[in-house]
């Protein structure tokens, strides 16, 4: 249930609907009909993905987006989320949605077994009818065991969710520059050979199994990152 009631604060926020802070945790347990422990549940979720400062005695503080660009990517909450500040939700055009045994580099690259089988989505993603990303993203069917045409269109996250409960626990991401080859660059418009920013990014759930794994070329102009991390005292 908390990981609902996050869901339902975090478009909150991205609506604006917060502009400078939370409501309380008794508002919050009145508005969702929720406990004390699961609204602090969901705000540790959220506070998780980078959206809140927490101020002792003061409550919790919506973080905003430099003031000097919209376009920004926040990795702690994903790209279908932060695009909504600028205007989204992204819009899919399907390049390729199927089944295929993985190979030795699929395998490397999504730290699974050498001929598990997995969904494999290419699509282009779409903000205010301009290329966001081109999306090559791995769904391994021991985990997910069943992807429809209609749920690739939209955000699959979301119904994994909703169809089987997965929200995932763990992501490693890494963020490079790469150069696109031939058929990358054919779909993104550019030419052969072209640099583009990728996050490469792995799933799992809390017992460490993986169930996604991706590459992303984004190509939005302008794109900007930002990544929430929270101290831990070492020395204790």
């Amino acid at each position: 249930m908390y990981q609902a009631i996050a869901q339902a604060i975090i478009k909150s926020i991205m609506a604006d609907e917060y502009p400078t802070k939370l409501p309380t945790e008794k508002v919050l347990m009145a508005q969702y009909n929720a406990s004390r422990n699961t609204i602090r549940k969901a705000i540790d979720v959220v506070f998780r993905h980078g959206l809140l400062r927490r101020v002792q005695g003061s409550g919790n503080f919506i973080i905003k987006q430099p003031q000097n660009t919209k376009k920004v990517l926040n990795l702690s909450i994903g790209f279908d989320q932060s695009a909504m500040v600028d205007g989204g939700p992204l819009v899919s055009k399907i390049v390729t949605f199927d089944k295929v045994a993985a190979d030795e580099a699929l395998a490397q690259q999504g730290n699974i077994a050498l001929g598990d089988e997995v969904y494999r989505v290419v699509r282009l993603r779409y903000l205010n009818d301009v290329l966001y990303d081109l999306e090559e993203s791995y769904f391994p069917r021991a985990v997910v065991p069943f992807l429809s045409s209609e749920s690739v269109q939209h955000s699959i996250f979301a119904f994994l969710r909703e169809a089987y409960g997965i929200t995932g626990s763990t992501t490693e991401n890494y963020v490079h520059q790469v150069r696109v080859d031939a058929q990358r660059a054919e779909l993104i418009g550019c030419p052969d050979g072209d640099k583009t920013l990728c996050l490469e990014a792995i799933n799992y759930l809390v017992n460490g199994t993986v169930f996604n794994f991706s590459k992303t070329f984004f190509v939005y102009p302008d794109l900007e990152l930002y990544y929430h991390t929270e101290n831990i005292d070492l020395q204790n």
